[in-house]
């Protein structure tokens, strides 16, 4: 079964729907913390429950591991 990170990357989600999952997980906790659930590490779920704006950035991480991500801005002279 695939998680909430995964889902939202495979655009089966989207970051709006975080409360459905956790609602799941409430319902079935099983023997996963929530994090794990959700796909995220235990620094990613603290990120998200101080500041629950990070959401984006927390799936595009997976996207481009290693903070890889695409700049927004060309690197160039002056940069």
């Amino acid at each position: 079964m695939s998680n909430f990170i995964e889902k939202c990357l495979s655009r089966e989600a989207a970051p709006e729907d975080i409360d459905d999952f956790i609602d799941q997980w409430h319902q079935n906790p099983g023997h996963q913390a929530l994090h794990e659930f959700l796909g995220m590490t235990r620094d990613d779920y603290a990120r998200w429950i101080a500041d629950a704006s990070v959401l984006p950035a927390i799936i595009n991480s997976r996207k481009y591991p290693g903070n890889s991500a695409p700049s927004a801005t060309p690197d160039g002279p002056g940069a």
